[in-house]
């Protein structure tokens, strides 16, 4: 009988040992497994590519009228044409690419870039440090996806 009562004994503790060496609170659980990030971005979720338009402000005009097309090959055609001035109408043509999986980074021949925040069928255009414009003229740097 005591032999049985020793082995009880032992066995209970084994399980004990056996069961906190290994128990682990949620963190130290989170923290030892490969915890997979939500990766979605813009430039995954969104169909970027096509033909956007708009009417952006210009300060000695009635407003920039803008087409921008983004091709699937990485290339895009921007036509900007001043309204009220006759026969002010520009292309530029270039290359793109995406940055942070959220920003459109149009970059003409010449080397200079605009930037645009990539949006449900539209894209806003951001400033020179890549940061949405705000206030109540925030609205019109927005061009909408017609194709």
């Amino acid at each position: 009988m005591r032999t049985m009562k020793l082995f009880l004994v032992l066995t209970v503790i084994a399980a004990m040992v056996s069961c906190t060496g290994q128990k682990k609170t949620d963190a130290q659980q989170q923290d030892s497994s490969t915890v997979a990030s939500d990766m979605h971005t813009s430039e995954m979720v969104l169909d970027y590519k096509g033909v956007y338009e708009g009417t952006l402000p210009c300060a000695d005009c009635e407003g920039i009228k803008t087409t921008l097309t983004v091709n699937e090959d990485n290339t895009f055609v921007l036509i900007s044409e001043y309204l009220g001035k006759k026969g002010e109408t520009f292309e530029d043509k270039g290359t793109y690419f995406i940055e942070d999986g959220e920003v459109l980074v149009i970059q003409d021949e010449e080397g200079d870039q605009k930037y645009f925040k990539l949006m449900e069928g539209s894209l806003a255009q951001l400033d020179a440090d890549k940061k949405m414009i705000e206030g109540e003229m925030a609205p019109l740097y927005v061009l909408t996806k017609v194709q």
